[in-house]
């Protein structure tokens, strides 16, 4: 271990000797992504919008958004370090309370969403709840499957 630095290499411990650590980030990083992207596909064709805004960073929070009642540009607004994160996340937060009881969830079920994220999004995507919302979803009309665009 300590041969490579007496012959004058250095040493990456940040990435493991041969980038492994690197690899293995950037796979739990991808599996991720398709996961979220997975859960928000079924989510919104239980709400009739249309699934492809769900792989699109950024504009599938903006869609969640708007699906929950909240404006979309709330997403942008998170960029804003701390005092925008902040006001971005409580206005997530209402969003998901609102999906979660238009898919027939009680509001206690949204401690779920955050202690245990990927299993709330999982449940509310693979259930057998349907969509009858209590409020008005802000979605475009061209944001529904069968608009035309």
């Amino acid at each position: 271990m300590l041969e490579p630095l007496l012959r004058g290499e250095s040493m990456n411990y940040a990435t493991g000797m041969d980038g492994t650590l690197g690899w293995l980030i950037f796979l739990a990083s991808v599996i991720t992504y398709v996961y979220h992207a997975l859960t928000l596909v079924f989510i919104f064709r239980k709400a009739g919008l249309k699934t492809w805004p769900a792989w699109v960073p950024l504009f599938n929070i903006w869609r969640l958004l708007q699906l929950g009642g909240q404006k979309g540009w709330w997403v942008l607004v998170a960029l804003i370090p701390v005092v925008g994160t902040i006001a971005y996340l409580v206005f997530l937060i209402i969003a998901g309370i609102n999906i979660q009881t238009a898919l027939g969830k009680p509001g206690v079920f949204y401690l779920l969403a955050l202690f245990l994220t990927p299993v709330w999004y999982g449940i509310l995507a693979w259930d057998s709840s349907t969509w009858q919302p209590r409020h008005t979803p802000i979605v475009p009309a061209s944001g529904y499957e069968g608009a035309t665009p």
